[in-house]
């Protein structure tokens, strides 16, 4: 059993500026692309860069990455209990109050049917609204809120497979376990599958979380083993076979020709980004000023997107496209920024507080039960036995 990696930085400003720019290319392609071009999301059209940010839905790949390498470091000297606080904290406020908000936006200022097309996502029930409140609406079929929020299907599965790895002490054993993992994978497919065990292992996108798992153990010297290379190796040729099958689905979705090259030769950068980050040779550590834009993706993630297709569609006929764009970005950012300081730093610990005591109560209640069942037995050994009479 190798040690732990130790003396790792606080915090890696480079991440924080990937999320962002992640976050940035995934608002971009929203709202110049995907919103006009299938499901009515957005009237507005814009053609010319909408060339260019058609490839910002290829932001979520490096989220992923950054995922399989963020989490996997927030996991090191957990128990299964912490390891679950600190997901719950670190999710659940931001996510109701984008959620809630959301929900209000498309109810109260929704766009009507009468005019033009409008997305039936834009309406959503009570029900919907309630059951992407759980953030497991997406394993029981139910419909996301938001465009963005089928992503947050996947980070869950993640999270449970790496709770799984706690709980089994299979930390330890990872190499074995993303090897096998990786196989999967390959005898799966690029190709989306609709399986339980699929939706565990989530073989379309598990190349771009174990790749940051890798690349977490490997940025320390004592981790640097030819096994976790060579699986680095198999995790990237998988990633690129998986860009190229998405490349394909993007195409048939839209109706609009995508070049599968462009993803390969994100992918790849991706790779190769995180390889210097990883291994130190680029760093950014005299910027500490990107922990905040690293603080205001997640919210942002979750804000921007079905509250801007109601602003193009109210706003739309009335104001200059660009100038439509850009304050629905800055109203994006000020509403992440609100969300962030308003909510995450003020709830995350009252909430860790509250469900803290909740599983502490579940297990007081189970070691209570646990131990009244041998002295109930107890009690009723030492009874007489019935008479026959009593019997009848």
């Amino acid at each position: 059993m190798e040690p732990e990696p130790r003396k790792l930085p606080l915090r890696f400003y480079e991440i924080d500026l990937l999320r962002f720019l992640a976050a940035l290319s995934v608002v971009l392609y929203h709202y110049t692309y995907r919103g006009y071009m299938a499901d009515h999301y957005s009237p507005v059209p814009f053609v010319g860069i909408g060339r260019v940010t058609k490839y910002g839905y290829l932001g979520v790949e490096l989220f992923f990455i950054i995922s399989g390498y963020v989490v996997l470091l927030s996991a090191q000297g957990k128990t299964v209990r912490q390891f679950f606080l600190s997901r719950v904290t670190r999710l659940y406020p931001a996510f109701w109050a984008a959620c809630t908000l959301t929900f209000l936006v498309e109810r109260l200022w929704g766009p009507s049917a009468a005019g033009a097309p409008v997305a039936a996502g834009l309406h959503p029930t009570a029900g919907q609204y309630l059951a992407n409140m759980t953030m497991l609406h997406g394993f029981f079929g139910a419909p996301d809120l938001d465009t963005a929020y089928w992503t947050l299907t996947i980070e869950i599965a993640f999270y449970f497979v790496v709770s799984l790895l706690i709980a089994f002490r299979l930390l330890r054993h990872l190499d074995l376990v993303l090897l096998l993992w990786l196989l999967y994978v390959d005898l799966a497919g690029a190709a989306p599958v609709a399986s339980p065990f699929a939706y565990l292992f989530f073989p379309q996108y598990a190349p771009y979380f174990i790749a940051g798992m890798l690349f977490f153990r490997l940025q320390q010297p004592q981790g640097r083993t030819w096994l976790r290379y060579v699986l680095l190796a198999v995790a990237f040729l998988l990633a690129l076979r998986s860009s190229v099958a998405r490349a394909g689905d993007v195409a048939a979705y839209f109706h609009d020709p995508t070049a599968w090259q462009v993803g390969v030769g994100a992918v790849a950068a991706f790779f190769l980004i995180f390889y210097l980050v990883a291994f130190r040779k680029i760093s950014l550590g005299r910027f500490p000023w990107l922990a905040r834009l690293g603080a205001l993706t997640y919210p942002l993630y979750l804000i921007h997107g079905n509250i801007g297709f109601v602003a193009f569609h109210r706003l739309g006929p009335f104001v200059n496209k660009y100038a439509l764009l850009g304050g629905a970005l800055a109203g994006a950012l000020a509403a992440a920024y609100a969300i962030h300081t308003l909510v995450e730093k003020r709830l995350s610990k009252q909430l860790g507080t509250h469900v803290n005591a909740w599983l502490t109560r579940l297990d007081q209640g189970a070691e209570e039960t646990i131990l009244s069942k041998p002295a109930e037995r107890l009690s009723t050994a030492s009874q007489p036995p019935a008479s026959p009479r009593a019997a009848r």
